[in-house]
C-alpha cells in the first residue's frame, strides 16, 4: 500500500507534465507563423553560444516546477485521504446477530454504545453523554426501539421515569464493537504494520506536524 500511494503521487505528478508538455505543443503546431521565427531565433542563440555571449541555463529552473507538482499532489492527497475517512465514518455498519442483519448507523452505534455502558440511563442522560440535544437522541432511540436493539422501561428509581437497557440482540452488537472500528480500518492498520520503524518514526513526525497545525488554526478561530 506504501509503494501504491507513492506510485499514485508520481503517476499524478508524471500526468500533469505530459498535459502541460501535451499543451504547449498543441499550441505551437496551430501557430505557423511562428515556426519562422522560432527557428531563426534558435539559429541566433546558436551563434551567440559559439561566440561565448549566452550562459547556460541553471538546472534550478527545471527541478522548481517538479517540486511545486509534488507538494500540489501531497497536499491533495493529504485532503482527499481526510475527506475519506470522514465518509466511512458515516457510513453504517453492519452486524450479524441470531441469523439477522443489522444495518446500524454512527449515532445508533454511538446510543447503543452508551447504553450499554450506562444500564437503565434515562433520555437527558443519554444526550448529555453523547453531546447532543434530546430531539436528536430521541431519534436514535426510536430508531434502535424499532430495531429491537434496546429496551424501554420505567426506573425502579422512579415511575415517571423510562429509562433504557439492551436487547439481547442489542448486548450482541455492543459486545463487537470494540472489534468493529479495528476490522472497518483493517486496511489501513495492514498498511501501518507493514511499516519500518524508520517509515513509522517519520510519519509519526510528519502527522504531529500536522496536528499541531490544524490546532494552532483552531486556536486563531477561537480568538
Amino acid at each position: 500500500m506504501v509503494n501504491k500511494t507513492i506510485a499514485m503521487v508520481k503517476q499524478f505528478f508524471e500526468r500533469g507534465i505530459v498535459l502541460k508538455k501535451e499543451k504547449k505543443s498543441k499550441k505551437l503546431t496551430g501557430k505557423e507563423v511562428r515556426d519562422s521565427k522560432k527557428e531563426s531565433k534558435k539559429k541566433n542563440l546558436n551563434e551567440e553560444k559559439k561566440s561565448g555571449t549566452v550562459e547556460k541555463k541553471s538546472k534550478t529552473s527545471d527541478i522548481q516546477p517538479t517540486a511545486a507538482v509534488d507538494r500540489t499532489t501531497v497536499k491533495k492527497l493529504i485532503v482527499d485521504s481526510a475527506n475519506l475517512y470522514q465518509n466511512i465514518l458515516v457510513l453504517p455498519q453492519n452486524f450479524n446477530v441470531s441469523s439477522r442483519s443489522y444495518s446500524l448507523f454512527p449515532s445508533e452505534l454511538k446510543a447503543l454504545d452508551m447504553i450499554g455502558h450506562f444500564p437503565e440511563i434515562n433520555l437527558t442522560q443519554l444526550a448529555n453523554k453523547i453531546g447532543i440535544s434530546k430531539s436528536a437522541i430521541s431519534k436514535c432511540t426510536s430508531k434502535l426501539l424499532e430495531k429491537s436493539l434496546i429496551k424501554k422501561e420505567k426506573s425502579a428509581v422512579n415511575t415517571r421515569e423510562v429509562v433504557f437497557t439492551l436487547s439481547e440482540d442489542g448486548q450482541s452488537i455492543f459486545s463487537q464493537l470494540g472489534s468493529a472500528h479495528t476490522d472497518l480500518f483493517k486496511p489501513v492498520n495492514e498498511v501501518i504494520e507493514n511499516l519500518s520503524s524508520q517509515e513509522i518514526d517519520e510519519l509519526q513526525r510528519i502527522f504531529s506536524d500536522f496536528y499541531s497545525s490544524l490546532n494552532e488554526i483552531l486556536d486563531r478561530r477561537e480568538i
